[in-house]
């Protein structure tokens, strides 16, 4: 079996509980306490182990790879860096380059640390035994033709033997050699004399801008291996050239700074036409003379077996090589910079960790985002990336170490490789598995059959079900006279459950009526997530507050606190649900015209309304005029409203007919469409109706109304007539509003205000919305709009309000739901004025609001500065007061023709006053005993008639009192509405022997005392 568990999780189990009781842990000392460990054999001699790690001290998760390679002949170790030493490319590009080239690309990893800008490795490139970039004094690693390796600092001596004879210090003639800085490095200007080839940049130049002497030389035997030397004839010298010379693929450039020391410029300018040069390579230790393949790197991190000091800290994704006493080599990555994956370690921690693998040498290779790992498993021909880049992506890097083999298949069958999606499960759930058939050269095979047997649990195909007792459960391949395996972990008991809506983790959930959550459970184990399907979770749900599935689907019922508990093998956590309450949604309220309805021909037309006795709330209503209704057709009248969840129910307000035809609501899911009956319009009046919407409901569409039928029969022929008493007919609509489960709102929000000095607080709440949105909410100082602070968490309220004189003022907060109805609540603020506005209203009740009416400009009094508050008003003086008080346009109505028989009574400053009140619907006169209309502008009016005209200026709406004055009885059906209402707000009272005296004139002071008390 070339795939199994280091530990066994059973052994693990066992070791847990034994070592729970000495006090010590199964650990690497390095990286933290061991939670996984797995290996794969992913060729001869090379296995890859996968391992796992919980640091204590950052309490998280690393997560190393480990390919572990014994030099032999079916698998090599080669470096590569692409087109040219500059050019950086990804190891996934890289793999499949070798893979195009016939090769198997068993395992590879990042090479050296390289310069961003110019994509140049610091250190030592060596490739087909030749030296492509010098060490520059770095460690380095160096493989063989055979797999083994030398590891250190090569401290490599390249020289050129300049072919010609120069004299010494004695005057004797000596060759002339100079050193070589370095071979196919950037040039630096005092460094001396480089080497430059045709594989050192895309240009294929040697990338000098400044000046210098540039000799270039044809390559006529030779190579420039470490331990041999390179035969040049040279080709031209150039000398003070500032141009990167070109470099052929059978060339080199000796190359020098003119900012470097003569010693080397004068030596390379002295150089002719046809001259031999001779390069040489060596090496510090023999050993490196016959290296093949070669790579550089920065850190040298264990030495003889021990870990160097002084290494950088900080844990970073790492990338690393070692090398066993034995001649064993390490190719190491952990991943980093990822919480709840891999935190990754300090360099310190990876050269620890060698050690525990039995590295005596290692050295680190660049790291961070440029840390990748790839590996073709057995069961595949391709190689993948198996670490997490930190990046997210790979990163192009300089240089890359691969292990490859052939890519010839041999047929010979030489053991399965068998795998699961997750080897670690939560008991009861279920796993993907496969095998391949994988021959002696690690191809997959397609021909060969096997069959799978487990352990435990239940097979069907290459699904497994592991067993609810949980436990381990050994998965085998049988088939051609040999076998594979893997080992299953379920876990019956997890360490920790968590649910999530998403992604996000919750230890809380809120939700709205009616509207559905979707939760999902996932378990962890000592650190480790378990694959866990849903049905191995119990959902529970406790509270009067919806349902939960097996799935965990929960689906909220109505207002209310209580919790969801999920479990599994024993553990549970609990969830705390709210289901909050849900503002309900105003679909229309016709304050604005009739909405989104139209005329399109279909026997309802629909227009706007404001004639207060067919408004039921705010100031308009929708009136549909319906005709032509007959056998064949239903009139109706198209809409576009979104409905969406947790909206359940339509609530609206109808003013019926009486014709007992039959209303109905267009709705539609999107796709289909639905007519719901709302009721019969056997009523005359206002009616609030509600109609369950169809599940699945997006838009309402429109209304339609459907004739009712009388069926008579001819006693002599039989003959059967149907008629449609009411084919025509008109209603009314208002106030349409979404709610969901059976809730229908018609208490008003609770509203307070008080005042200290000029700052206002107050409060807004709704027994059914909750705190409404800023919009819903008004602050006005006598009458007119004031800017406030409003805390919609709360329905807190704040103003500093603008009153810089003496007079009295009125405060009010209004608030309006979504289901229309209106709440208020008022406060004063006391007048410090010396004097009042007129000569007769000291000492007198209403003096106050009477200063209010002169300041407001609303009445002027008389002209010898009396106000007589306790005269009786007239109609016209009160069309006045009430016209100002409204702040109309006389303009507006100017064209308006009044229909009452003594209009010419009417006194000329009342005419636009009356004008516009008439045409508002305010006042509407009364009928003479000839059956003409008279306004009668100079007779007085009642308390009734007031409270009529008045209470039509203001919304709809507001809550209604229950009337119990001892002459309730006496006050005319068209004013009770209106004196039930401002009674609610406190706009008008009785007198103090609890009448209300309908019917008795109201004077000038009663009026002041009632306008002021409307702001």
């Amino acid at each position: 079996m070339k795939k199994f568990l280091r530990v066994p999780l059973s052994l693990l189990l066992t070791l847990a509980l034994l070592l729970a009781a000495t006090g010590t842990a199964a650990a690497s000392e390095a990286l933290g306490e061991d939670l996984t460990a797995q290996d794969t054999a992913i060729h001869q001699s090379t296995t890859l182990s996968q391992d796992v790690f919980w640091s204590t001290t950052y309490s998280d998760l690393r997560t190393e790879n480990v390919v572990t390679y014994q030099p032999n002949a079916s698998v090599t170790p080669i470096v590569t860096y692409g087109s040219t030493l500059t050019s950086c490319n990804t190891l996934s590009s890289m793999a499949s380059t070798l893979q195009s080239e016939g090769y198997r690309v068993v395992a590879g990893i990042n090479g050296d640390f390289f310069n961003f800008s110019t994509g140049l490795p610091i250190g030592l490139v060596v490739s087909n035994g030749e030296l492509k970039s010098s060490d520059s004094g770095y460690y380095a690693i160096g493989f063989k033709s055979d797999g083994s390796a030398v590891m250190g600092q090569p401290a490599l001596k390249v020289s050129a033997n300049l072919g010609y004879a120069g004299t010494d210090s004695s005057g004797y003639s000596t060759e002339v050699v100079r050193a070589i800085a370095g071979v196919n490095k950037a040039r630096i200007s005092t460094g001396g004399i480089y080497l430059y080839t045709y594989d050192f940049n895309a240009k294929h130049t040697t990338g000098n801008t400044e000046s210098g002497v540039d000799v270039l030389c044809n390559i006529v035997g030779g190579s420039l291996a470490i331990g041999g030397s390179l035969t040049l004839q040279v080709a031209s010298v150039a000398a003070d050239t500032a141009t990167a010379t070109a470099v052929g693929q059978n060339q080199v450039v000796l190359s020098a700074n003119s900012a470097s020391s003569e010693y080397f410029t004068t030596a390379l300018k002295n150089e002719t036409v046809g001259n031999t040069i001779t390069v040489s390579v060596s090496a510090s230790d023999p050993q490196w003379n016959d290296v093949t393949y070669g790579i550089g790197a920065l850190y040298l991190l264990v030495q003889n077996g021990t870990v160097l000091s002084d290494l950088p800290t900080g844990a970073s994704p790492r990338t690393a090589v070692g090398k066993k006493a034995d001649g064993t080599l390490v190719f190491y990555t952990i991943d980093g910079r990822r919480s709840g994956y891999s935190i990754g370690a300090t360099m310190a921690q990876v050269a620890q960790r060698l050690v525990e693998l039995g590295c005596t040498s290692a050295m680190c290779l660049d790291g961070g985002g440029s840390t990748t790992l790839t590996v073709t498993e057995p069961d595949s021909t391709s190689a993948a990336t198996i670490n997490k880049p930190s990046d997210g992506s790979e990163r192009s890097v300089s240089n890359q170490i691969f292990l490859v083999a052939s890519n010839s298949a041999t047929g010979v069958l030489d053991h399965f490789y068998v795998s699961a999606d997750n080897p670690y499960v939560l008991a009861g759930s279920a796993l993907k598995l496969s095998a391949s058939a994988v021959d002696t050269n690690y191809i997959p095979m397609s021909d060969q059959s096997y069959s799978l047997s487990a352990s435990s649990g239940t097979l069907s195909g290459a699904t497994l079900t592991t067993p609810a007792a949980g436990g381990d459960v050994t998965v085998t391949a049988s088939g051609g006279g040999t076998t594979g395996a893997t080992v299953v972990h379920a876990i019956k008991t997890p360490s920790s459950i968590t649910v999530k809506t998403g992604s996000t983790a919750i230890t809380s959930l809120t939700a709205v009526p009616g509207s559905t959550v979707s939760l999902t459970a996932s378990a962890v184990y000592n650190h480790l997530a378990l694959k866990a399907d849903a049905a191995a979770f119990t959902w529970t749900v406790s509270g009067n507050i919806g349902t939960v599935d097996s799935t965990g689907k929960f689906t909220a019922s109505q207002p209310g606190t209580g919790s969801i508990t999920v479990a599994a093998g024993g553990k549970s956590v609990t969830v705390a649900v709210t289901v909050s309450k849900v503002a309900l949604s105003t679909v229309e309220n016709f304050e604005s015209g009739v909405g989104t309805f139209t005329n399109d021909g279909e026997g309802i037309v629909p227009s706007a309304c404001s004639n207060p006795e067919y408004v039921r709330f705010g100031t308009g209503s929708l009136k549909l005029d319906y005709s032509g209704l007959d056998v064949s057709a239903n009139a109706a009248t198209p809409a576009s409203y979104s409905v969406t969840t947790p909206y359940t129910l339509l609530n609206f307000w109808v003013y019926g007919d009486g014709s007992g035809n039959t209303l109905s609501v267009l709705t539609s899911d999107g796709s289909t469409a639905t007519s719901v009956s709302v009721g019969t319009l056997d009523f005359i009046g206002w009616k609030q109706l509600s109609v369950a919407l169809p599940s699945g409901v997006s838009s309402i569409t429109g209304l339609s109304v459907t004739g009712r039928t009388v069926t008579t029969a001819d006693p002599l022929t039989g003959d059967v007539t149907i008629t449609y008493p009411h084919a025509s007919g008109t209603i009314y609509v208002d106030q349409m509003v979404a709610s969901y489960g059976s809730i229908v709102d018609t208490a008003a929000p609770a509203v307070t205000a008080a005042v200290s000095g000029t700052a206002l607080t107050g409060s807004v709440t709704d027994a059914v919305d909750g705190v409404l949105p800023k919009s819903a909410v008004s602050v006005t100082l006598d009458g007119k709009a004031v800017s406030f602070t409003y805390d919609t968490a709360s329905g807190g309220i704040t103003a500093a309000l603008p009153v810089t004189d003496t007079n009295g003022h009125r405060v009010t907060v209004t608030a309006r739901d979504a289901s229309g109805n209106i709440g208020r609540a008022s406060c004063d603020i006391a007048a410090t004025a010396a004097a009042h506005q007129f000569t007769d209203i000291d000492g007198f009740w209403a003096a106050g609001y009477i200063d209010w009416l002169k300041t407001a400009g609303i009445t002027t009094g008389y002209a010898d500065g009396t106000f007589l508050p306790g005269k009786n008003i007239t109609r016209q003086e009160f069309a006045v007061m009430l016209y100002r008080y409204l702040g109309l346009d006389a303009a507006k109505y100017a064209d308006v023709t009044l229909p009452f028989a003594d209009s010419a009574k009417i006194s000329d400053y009342a005419v636009p006053a009356i004008r516009a009140l008439y045409s508002a619907g305010i006042i509407n006169g009364s009928a003479g005993s000839d059956g003409k209309l008279y306004f009668s502008p100079a007779s007085n009016l009642t308390r009734a008639q007031a409270a009529a005209m008045i209470g039509r200026t203001q919304a709809k709406g507001y809550a209604t009192a229950a009337l119990s004055f001892t002459d309730a009885s006496s006050i005319p059906s068209y004013a009770t509405y209106y004196i039930q209402s401002m009674v609610s707000q406190g706009v008008i009272g009785g007198y103090a022997d609890g009448s209300f005296k309908p019917g008795t004139n109201i004077t000038r002071g009663q009026m002041a005392k009632i306008l002021y008390n409307l702001l």
